[in-house]
């Protein structure tokens, strides 16, 4: 039986602004909330994570989206090089996006989404397993005639 697939519930424009004003008012009045995000959960009909991630990924007015500057070779090296060094000292697998996102804002003075910094290193690594798997398919078979 196929997987059934969950409904993508968007937050709509009104409730981007909504969760973008009560956010700058967070922020100017010494974040005395603890979790913002709850609180949001409680005026929109979304959860606590959904709004989380839209915030993060998209409504924080700080971010400098892909759409409007793309991402320098110089910032796909960088988060290349960082992710390869993390993940040949630590064992632990799980790569930390925050972490390296707070970095690149140091480096490159641009604060840029988790999510865009995720889609760089997994496109790259997706584009190495091809070619792997490429390389390998000719090695393994070399009487293979291309035309």
């Amino acid at each position: 039986m196929p997987r059934q697939r969950r409904t993508i519930c968007r937050i709509d424009p009104n409730n981007e602004r909504i969760i973008t004003l009560y956010m700058d008012k967070w922020s100017r009045y010494g974040r005395v909330n603890r979790s913002p995000f709850v609180e949001l959960s409680k005026i929109i009909p979304h959860s606590p994570r959904q709004i989380c991630h839209s915030w993060w990924n998209k409504l924080d007015p700080r971010l400098c989206l892909t759409i409007h500057v793309p991402f320098t070779h110089r910032e796909k090296e960088y988060i290349y090089e960082w992710v390869e060094e993390y993940l040949s000292y630590n064992n632990n697998k799980k790569i930390p996006w925050k972490t390296l996102q707070s970095n690149m804002e140091k480096v490159f003075e641009r604060l840029r989404s988790r999510n865009e910094i995720k889609n760089v290193w997994y496109s790259r690594k997706r584009r190495l397993n091809r070619q792997l798997k490429n390389l390998t398919e000719i090695f393994n078979n070399p009487y293979q005639v291309f035309f």
